[in-house]
């Protein structure tokens, strides 16, 4: 059963704003467990696709635990094909490798581009996803205020080489393409199996290209490396990615990629909160600025797109 959203109604309701609210909160504290990782020795891609390899495994046990229904062949191939190899396997290759050759202020406003580059291949792609006027205007804003937070850090150092922006563009680039022909093909929600199917492609992707390239591949068993890994299995990959494919579900991948213009603000606040970094003035602006783009999208007026009832 189908229903058309009312003129005046807005593509957020207020589920998806506390999903998109607790998505950014669990995958921003994510770059503080991959950071620490690095830190206590772990090689870059050995260390994600362990991650990505204990992640699968966790979602298998959540679903059969769960016992629920084995998706459709078609529906875990597309899940395996798309999601496996874009979303997980070529995104957290290419960002876990690129953040090795960038600062952390640079990768944050590559990270930005995301909801632009998913707004270029949905208006291709999906024209249901296509925004209006205000929606396009709080999309630029929040970039604005992300480019605003990261200021102060980019002033004060240098991006890197050319790899790390090259590679987490990358990552952003399959992200958003991945996100919106999962949206096309998908089928509708990601099942338990459906995700742990596509981090399970993603590690083997990840793994083999460790094994392949001449690169150091230790991942010493310290209790640092473990904290990180448990961390990031539980919060960053298992809730993160659960919580991601629901909102993509629910409010389609432009609305979900959102968190993107939110991850620099958690980021801040964990900067303060837990290694009392001081907070400048361009970070309260920025955040502002953020907070107002963002606002835009959420509350900004559907184009008469059709909503399933079930999705609500």
């Amino acid at each position: 059963m189908s229903a058309r959203a009312p003129a005046g109604d807005s593509r957020f309701s207020r589920q998806d704003v506390a999903l998109l609210a607790a998505l950014a909160l669990v995958w921003g504290s994510a770059y503080v467990f991959i950071r620490e990782g690095i830190v206590f020795g772990a090689a870059a891609l050995p260390f994600a696709a362990i991650r990505y390899a204990l992640s699968a495994v966790a979602f298998f046990l959540l679903a059969a635990g769960r016992r629920e229904a084995f998706p459709p062949r078609r529906a875990l191939l597309v899940s395996a094909a798309v999601g496996g190899t874009l979303l997980i396997g070529v995104y957290g290759g290419f960002l876990y490798w690129g953040e090795q050759y960038t600062t952390g202020g640079y990768a944050s406003v590559l990270a930005s581009t995301a909801p632009i580059l998913t707004l270029l291949f949905a208006w291709v792609l999906l024209p249901s996803e296509r925004l209006g006027p205000l929606a396009l205007g709080g999309i630029a804003i929040g970039f604005a205020g992300v480019v605003v937070l990261v200021v102060p850090e980019l002033s004060g150092s240098s991006v890197g080489t050319w790899p790390g922006p090259a590679f987490v563009i990358g990552a952003f680039v399959a992200a958003a393409i991945g996100s919106v022909l999962l949206r096309r093909f998908g089928g509708g929600r990601q099942g338990l199996w459906q995700i742990g199917t596509q981090f399970a492609v993603g590690a083997l992707l990840i793994g083999t290209a460790a094994l392949v390239l001449p690169y150091p591949r230790a991942v010493p068993l310290s209790v640092g490396v473990l904290g990180s890994l448990l961390s990031l299995v539980v919060f960053s990959s298992v809730l993160g990615y659960f919580v991601y494919f629901l909102l993509l579900h629910r409010a389609g991948p432009v609305g979900a990629n959102l968190v993107a213009y939110l991850v620099p603000i958690v980021g801040v606040g964990i900067g303060s909160g837990f290694f009392a970094e001081p907070i400048s003035v361009w970070e309260i602006v920025g955040s502002l600025i953020v907070i107002t783009g963002v606002s835009l999208v959420i509350w900004a007026p559907t184009r008469g797109a059709v909503r399933t009832s079930s999705a609500r």
